[in-house]
């Protein structure tokens, strides 16, 4: 009787193998013969969920990205406001207990989109959905009387996405400067500064 293949799991073990490849050696090491090692498969067996390396790449970001916002939706499951976005921020960050890995990933695919439209509107389309939570949650925290006067929720929106991108790229490429006590103050300061010293 032949072997029944669990294509979903054996899809999700190749882009776990591709991660981790990525997190240890970078993207430019990702070759089809790396992958069949790390995943323990033939290489034909990658090629036919993967052609190529971009695909490999792009279910590497989202399944980092899906799995960031999975996360964050539980972490911030019975608040709302500025304790919500603060909860989120945790969950983002590249604290210790994780470190920059996500962030690698993240900054691979940053990279590649900047060059390719395709993969622009991959990265587009999921950070277009993360402002929105963000925007969701300053929204509650001004219905809530939190959000400091003069607060621009749209401004806010930015400043919180580039806070969050900026301390990915400080893991990766300034760590020493990314200590646990580094972004969580940077957290509470914009967290103090939205609340505009209320």
């Amino acid at each position: 009787m032949p072997k029944i293949v669990d294509h979903d799991e054996r899809r999700a073990h190749i882009v776990e193998a591709v991660t981790q490849i990525i997190i240890r050696d970078g993207f430019d090491r990702v070759t089809m013969r790396e992958i069949a090692a790390e995943a323990g498969y033939a290489h034909g067996a990658i090629a036919r969920y993967f052609p190529d390396k971009k695909s490999l790449l792009t279910a590497a970001f989202l399944e980092v990205f899906q799995k960031s916002h999975e996360h964050t939706l539980r972490r911030t499951e019975g608040v709302r406001g500025l304790e919500a976005l603060r909860q989120m921020f945790l969950e983002l960050m590249p604290l210790e207990a994780d470190g920059p890995q996500r962030s690698r990933v993240v900054l691979s695919f940053w990279d590649r989109a900047a060059q390719d439209g395709e993969l622009w509107e991959i990265h587009h389309e999921n950070i277009t959905r993360r402002r929105g939570l963000i925007r969701r949650f300053l929204t509650e925290a001004r219905e809530d009387g939190e959000l400091g006067p003069g607060i621009d929720i749209e401004d806010a929106v930015n400043r919180v996405s580039a806070h969050n991108a900026g301390w990915q790229m400080m893991a990766v490429l300034v760590p020493e400067a990314a200590t646990d006590t580094s972004i969580v103050a940077s957290i509470d300061s914009t967290i103090a500064d939205l609340r505009g010293g209320r």
